[in-house]
């Protein structure tokens, strides 16, 4: 995995939850449990310049709400449509944020609606990350990676 990647990916992901969520990240130190299962994991695709998704864990009981609360502007907690739906937009804000981070200011993409995943991880057998972080919060953490295939030629 490449440095460079994850040192965007970790600003544009540190950025996104300090200004639109009002959570102050830190890097994880130290390995989350092993076998922790996501409260939540979205993934948002993407093409253009260079096609991929990018893939979002949230770790830890009450982060979900206590997001989209903040993002919200709500001292209750909101439903949980509105919690996944906040959740997604952030993903969608990230993954936006980093494109140009990574390709360059005049690539263009497409950047597919956010999906809400059913199983535990987004993994694919046999798919990379080309970079992946973690990003500890107040009361959890999230596990950001990026996957890119081959540049286009267009």
């Amino acid at each position: 995995m490449h440095q460079k990647l994850e040192a965007a990916l970790y600003k544009a992901a540190a950025l996104t939850f300090e200004q639109l969520c009002f959570l102050f990240p830190t890097p994880l130190v130290e390995s989350p449990e092993v076998g922790a299962t996501a409260e939540a994991v979205v993934q948002v695709e993407f093409e253009g310049a260079c096609g991929g998704r990018l893939v979002m864990a949230l770790y830890g009981d009450p982060l979900l709400s206590t997001l989209a609360a903040n993002m919200l502007g709500e001292e209750e907690s909101p439903a949980l449509e509105q919690q996944l739906d906040a959740l997604k937009e952030v993903a969608n804000i990230i993954c936006g944020n980093v494109l140009p981070e990574i390709a360059g200011a005049q690539a263009i993409f497409r950047i597919h609606p956010p999906q809400l995943l059913v199983d535990a991880t987004g993994d694919l057998p046999g798919e990379e990350p080309v970079a992946a972080v973690g990003i500890g919060l107040d009361e959890g953490w999230v596990a950001l990676r990026l996957y890119m295939t081959a540049e286009r030629g267009e």
